[in-house]
């Protein structure tokens, strides 16, 4: 492999670590290793958590939280330059409060797309969509 096709890889690598690695398992030690201290979030904030690094942990734990068992399924993986993509399904239990929303005990399905800027094997900045309606209609907020 060239240097770019291996930091290619590894880009995709770290993209899948944080989906299975972080979110699916939990794993705040691979948090700590892929996440650069300078990192930016860009995705809409949750209101009252910074779009840090920080903040970020705040978002997992408290996804967590409300979804102990959430696995994320890695559907496909896109690495070009420093950029990473991939698109993912979601399925999920409600057992916690989310969001100021109490658990119903429903199991949720959703899907989202994270575009990561990485540098030096570190997420720096990422952006996300994600199926909120979707979501808020599952947890009975919305209709």
């Amino acid at each position: 492999m060239t240097a770019t096709a291996q930091t290619l890889q590894s880009n995709k690598d770290v993209a899948k670590r944080l989906a299975s690695e972080v979110f699916s398992q939990g794993n705040m030690r691979a948090f700590d290793e892929i996440f650069a201290n300078g990192y930016v979030n860009h995705t809409m904030p949750v209101p009252g958590v910074p779009g840090t690094k920080e903040g970020f942990r705040q978002v997992v734990l408290a996804t967590r939280a409300a979804f102990p068992d959430v696995h994320v399924d890695v559907k496909e993986v896109v690495a070009e330059g420093e950029f990473a993509v991939f698109r993912d399904v979601v399925n999920a239990t409600s057992r916690g409060e989310f969001m100021g929303v109490p658990p119903n005990g429903k199991r949720l399905q959703w899907t989202e797309i994270h575009f990561l800027r990485i540098v030096d094997g570190k997420i720096v900045e990422h952006w996300a969509n994600f199926d909120q309606v979707g979501i808020l209609r599952q947890l009975g907020v919305i209709p």
